[in-house]
This record gives C-alpha cells, sequence and structure tokens, in this order.
C-alpha cells in the first residue's frame, strides 16, 4: 500500500514549518522511514495578510531554492493551505494554489465556523464559480462539524473532500476524540490523512504509521486503503498524471 501525506508544512523558510532545508529533509526522511514517499507542500497562504501575488513569488522562490535538496526517492506535490476570506475572491485565477495542477484546493476556514447558509457561499463560490474542488484540512478543529455529522455529509454530497491529522489517533491523543474521529471514518464522513507536519516538536510526523495501524486496527484494512486510494486520485491529478 502507498501512504500519501495530504498536508505539510515541510516547504523551508516558509511559514512556522520547517525553517532550514535541514529541517525540511529531516522531516521528509521521518516520513519516508514509515513508508510515506508522496508528499504535499502545503504552506500557508493568509488572504487576509498577504496578495496572492506577493504569496506566489515568495512560494516559487522557496520552492526553487528546496528543490536541489530534494531526494529522488520521493514525490512531491506544492500546494497551499488556504485560509479564506473574502479577500481570496478579489481574484479571478485561483489555479495556481491548488494541488499542483489539479482543481483541489486546501481550504481552511475559522474553527467557528457553522457552515450555514452565508458561510456556505464561500464553498459555493469556490466550486461554481472557480470549478475547484475544497479540501477542508483537519476537521476535528472545527467544532460544529465534529458536533453536526450531518453537515459534514451534505459537504460530501456537494464533493467537498474531508482531512483529518494524523496526530489525533496516536496513543497520546485524547480517548474519546479518538474514538469519535474513527467512528466518523468507519462512516465514511472522513477521505484522507495529513500530517500537517510542521516540525518535530509541533504537529510531528514520526506518528503517521502509528496512525496509519490505529485506523487499520478499528476500521479496518480496507478502509485504511480507501484513503489511500482517495489521496492517490488528488496526488495523480496534481501531477497531471490520469489514470486509465
Amino acid at each position: 500500500m502507498q501512504f500519501y501525506d495530504m498536508h505539510s508544512h515541510i516547504l523551508p523558510a516558509f511559514d512556522d514549518g520547517a525553517k532550514t532545508v535541514e529541517d525540511s529533509l529531516s522531516l521528509i526522511e521521518s516520513l519516508k522511514s514509515q513508508g510515506v514517499t508522496n508528499i504535499c507542500l502545503t504552506p500557508h497562504f493568509y488572504t487576509n495578510e498577504r496578495s496572492l501575488e506577493r504569496f506566489l513569488e515568495k512560494r516559487a522562490r522557496a520552492f526553487e531554492k528546496f528543490k536541489p535538496y530534494i531526494p529522488d526517492d520521493v514525490n512531491l506535490v506544492l500546494g497551499t493551505e488556504v485560509y479564506v476570506t473574502s479577500y481570496l475572491f478579489n481574484n479571478d485565477d485561483l489555479s495556481q494554489i491548488t494541488y499542483g495542477k489539479s482543481n483541489y484546493i486546501l481550504t481552511e476556514f475559522p474553527y467557528s465556523m457553522q457552515f450555514n447558509e452565508k458561510d456556505m457561499q464561500w464553498i459555493y463560490i469556490l466550486m461554481q464559480n472557480h470549478r475547484l474542488i475544497p479540501v477542508i484540512p483537519h476537521v476535528e478543529r472545527y467544532e460544529y462539524l465534529m458536533s453536526h455529522n450531518d453537515i459534514i455529509r451534505d459537504l460530501k454530497d456537494l464533493g467537498v473532500v474531508i482531512q483529518t491529522n494524523i496526530s489525533n489517533y496516536t496513543d497520546k491523543a485524547s480517548f474519546f476524540k479518538k474514538r469519535k474521529l474513527l467512528k466518523m471514518i468507519d462512516g465514511g464522513l472522513i477521505d484522507i490523512l495529513g500530517s500537517d507536519t510542521h516540525s518535530f516538536t509541533h504537529s510531528t510526523p514520526e506518528v503517521f504509521s502509528q496512525a496509519c495501524k490505529t485506523i487499520e486496527a478499528k476500521c479496518g484494512r480496507h478502509t485504511l486503503r480507501n484513503m489511500m486510494r482517495n489521496s492517490k486520485k488528488i496526488f495523480n491529478a496534481a501531477t497531471g498524471y490520469e489514470e486509465v
């Protein structure tokens, strides 16, 4: 089974993630040692703080500097974790902040969001006006979604993809929260996994395999395999590869 990390802050010297190339390579090595060789680099884009043009310029510079150091045995996709505000929609073209060449976009919203009719307008604009598929990261941080699984079902019916962080499935994770999330995974409410790796002290990568083992043990190998298939679909679209 191939493993995919769909959310990380490994791009060096960019946001609150890896500070140096050495830091980035150590984080990648940790993931590789667990069998994770397909990694998405998704640096933060705070749309209320920086223009799209400035973000893209800075990200391009950071990635070009990093390219010579990328190991040959790892596959990387460049994306963005987009904090969605009204400022985002001042831009006509959002295609450069998706996962690579795909139409999937990692979209973070205010954690207090209740996904009511007004809130949903942002999702509708992304999907209808821009023809993008939102991927909502770390669903566990949205209190309203965690207590209203029917809203998650509605989002998934629209085509929205739901991501969860590996830190919730470790031995140190909250028992009750872990149990609830595993029930959500088992019920098909959560689609993909991400490390959200920043460093070895914040959202650490070395528990990726532990999270996978927990999901496999509690939800079945077929469920974990389906999550990786979902990730592979996005990853392949990001690289421009189309499965026959």
